[in-house]
């Protein structure tokens, strides 16, 4: 038995087409949906092919990939949904839109899963700052703690220095070993070996 070496797409439910990979299975129910919009009239390509391939790799396959549409189409051959995303983009940009537009269908019809990075409004840019603000958070938390250590550090050799200039000579004397108790202690330290 030989298997198509492209994918193919294989009739769902209601006429519509439900990509499969090479050897017959489902990529992802539902995964792709037609952007159709009708061409404008007098409608000339609004974008080349560099240009289209730069705008795909903006959009997120809809397919489990986690490549852009650019990327999945010419890598994945056997992912059915980039190539049929890719036609929509290119009926479209024949169709006279522009990038904006073409965005924006692609949004209506899967949402801002389609995107492959936020937006940069609203509750989205806090996927843009929060890195930032979590690193400098962690730059000033590791500064005070450090601060703190070298604090402590100097009022611990200060109370040590004034600690020692304030013995006696007697109590000097009486951290000092005698010779007998020197003796003593390497005596000891012999019979432990």
């Amino acid at each position: 038995m030989v298997l198509a070496a492209r994918p193919v797409l294989a009739q769902a439910g209601a006429g519509q087409p439900t990509p499969t990979s090479a050897s017959g299975e489902e990529m992802s129910a539902g995964a792709y949906k037609p952007v159709l919009r009708p061409a404008k009239p007098n409608a000339k390509p609004s974008m080349d092919a560099k240009q289209i391939d730069e705008f795909e790799r903006k959009l997120a396959c809809p397919c489990p990939c986690t490549l852009d549409v650019y990327m999945c189409r010419t890598t994945m051959f056997s992912c059915g949904i980039s190539p049929a995303v890719h036609g929509d983009v290119q009926r479209l940009v024949e169709g006279g839109y522009s990038a904006d537009e073409i965005m924006n269908a692609m949004m209506d019809t899967y949402g801002d899963f389609i995107l492959n990075a936020p937006r940069k409004q609203g509750f989205n840019l806090l996927a843009w700052f929060a890195p930032f603000v979590a690193l400098a958070a962690g730059a000033v938390a590791i500064g005070a703690l450090l601060r703190g250590w070298r604090m402590n550090a100097v009022k611990a050799a200060a109370v040590t220095k004034a600690e020692s200039a304030a013995m006696t000579t007697a109590q000097r004397t009486d951290l000092e070993a005698t010779p007998e108790e020197l003796e003593r202690l390497q005596a000891a330290l012999r019979e432990d070996r």
